[in-house]
């Protein structure tokens, strides 16, 4: 297939202009894959034999940022994104000092540094899987598939751990949710050797920082395609470690109605009627076990979609967007956007009866953007109210966005990895605990 249209063209020359400078360089990982299964990448990560400080020489007329605690990245700024250039890696050495955690010996494969460089072929071994080791010129329009198998279970549909896979997911064991997100965004089969390995290897993400794993779950509530990958979490067994909430009452009622809501929800988005918004994703996590808590009939009878009777506070909704998402802990700003979004479907159910000024008044609401989208999308889902209710609902107000929105955005994904980050052309020395692994995200 080719690809090399398809490729953003500011892509093609940022990997022009760094073989130019007599470098090795590469669009890799997730924007290969997409691309091959013609879907739009989220976003283009490049890798190269160019060192950080090198890279920021060739694009020294660019405005670049170093990000990175072990591993230094480049963050080269496009407009408003971001394409992130790495530097070709290889495994690290093992480091056999003994390490606990809460008093028990961590693996014995497990990395926590992560900071050797190496040649293509060698960061092409370092990655999780090999669908997401290929490597792509787009100059020359030519791929680099080092581990033999990439374009095979790419069109064959599988998911397949480079290296024993036991030992992978010990080394990090964040890559069997990442498996597990393939299978269920893709609909991909996970080979029987790594299917095996995931089911003897669930335990191990307990040992993953809660900083890690709330950012997998922020990634999540932004995916178009959640529901499959949560699916695909229950039937691996996964679910009661990620989300426990979620998988205790996975066959309940009120389940059920999360799982439309969420589908709807992220057709919404993939139609581009709505953004990805991480707190309207949070809102209908906890929306249908609110309801069940404030349920009509005095809490004995659970309706999807009704009003509650007794009306929960601020507090009640945050305790129970907690209990919802726990053990992940999502932001203080997340949560509060996210509960307001809440608080506002009762009003906009009822906008028939309300005043015509004070309709008109909504939009001044800094929430109601993501209050109305909440809103239409139980109405397609349940309440059923028809174009009707569409017409009742004024149009958001131009809520300014922040200059570098999608900066913040994506900065989010090196969250554990913040100190350290300077435009200068040094970075800033940093430090780590060493209590959990710390890799960057292998796309």
């Amino acid at each position: 297939m080719n690809i090399q249209k398809e490729i953003a063209p500011h892509i093609t020359g940022i990997v022009a202009r760094l073989q130019d400078a007599g470098y090795e360089a590469y669009v890799v990982g997730g924007a290969v894959r997409d691309l091959l299964l013609g879907r739009k990448p989220k976003d283009y990560d490049i890798a190269t034999s160019a060192t950080p400080s090198e890279v920021r020489k060739v694009f020294r007329d660019r405005r670049t940022l170093l990000i990175g605690r072990r591993f230094q990245l480049v963050h080269l700024f496009h407009k408003d994104e971001i394409v992130e250039i790495s530097t070709f890696r290889r495994r690290p050495v093992q480091d056999q000092q003994a390490f606990r955690k809460n008093d028990r010996p961590a693996p014995e494969h497990m990395i926590f540094q992560d900071n050797e460089f190496g040649n293509a072929q060698e960061d092409a071994f370092r990655r999780d899987f090999t669908v997401n080791a290929l490597l792509y010129d787009p100059v020359e329009n030519e791929y680099a598939d080092h581990t033999g198998m990439g374009r095979k279970d790419l069109e064959d549909r599988i998911v397949r751990s480079i290296g024993d896979p036991m030992i992978r997911f010990e080394e990090d064991p964040v890559r069997i949710l990442r498996a597990l997100k393939l299978a269920g965004q893709y609909g991909f089969s996970i080979e029987k050797e790594t299917e095996e390995a995931i089911g003897k290897s669930l335990h191990l993400i307990t040992l993953v920082s809660p900083s890690r794993l709330t950012l997998e779950l922020e990634k999540i509530l932004k995916n178009p395609y959640s529901h499959e990958i949560l699916r695909v979490f229950r039937k691996y067994g996964f679910l009661r470690y990620f989300l426990p909430y979620i998988d205790k009452n996975f066959d309940t009622e009120e389940c059920r109605y999360f799982f439309a809501l969420l589908e709807k929800r992220n057709n919404r988005v993939l139609a581009r009627s709505y953004r990805d918004s991480i707190s309207v994703g949070m809102s209908v996590f906890t929306l249908p076990f609110m309801e069940r808590c404030c349920a009509v009939n005095g809490g004995r009878e659970y309706v999807p979609g009704s009003l509650w009777e007794n009306r929960p506070s601020f507090e009640d909704f945050e305790d129970l967007l907690h209990a919802v998402l726990h053990p992940q802990t999502p932001t203080r700003r997340s949560v509060t956007a996210a509960v307001k979004i809440l608080m506002m479907q009762p009003r906009l159910k009822g906008i028939r009866s309300m005043k015509e000024q004070d309709i008109a008044a909504l939009p001044r609401n800094k929430s109601y953007s993501h209050a109305r989208e909440l809103a239409i999308i139980q109405n397609e889902v349940n309440w059923k109210m028809g174009e009707e209710f569409f017409s009742l609902l004024p149009a958001p107000g131009n809520v300014p966005q922040a200059k570098h929105a999608k900066f913040h955005s994506h900065a989010r994904k090196h969250r554990g990895e913040r100190v350290g980050m300077t435009e200068q052309n040094e970075a800033v020395p940093s430090t780590n605990d060493g209590t959990t692994p710390d890799l960057t995200e292998e796309k």
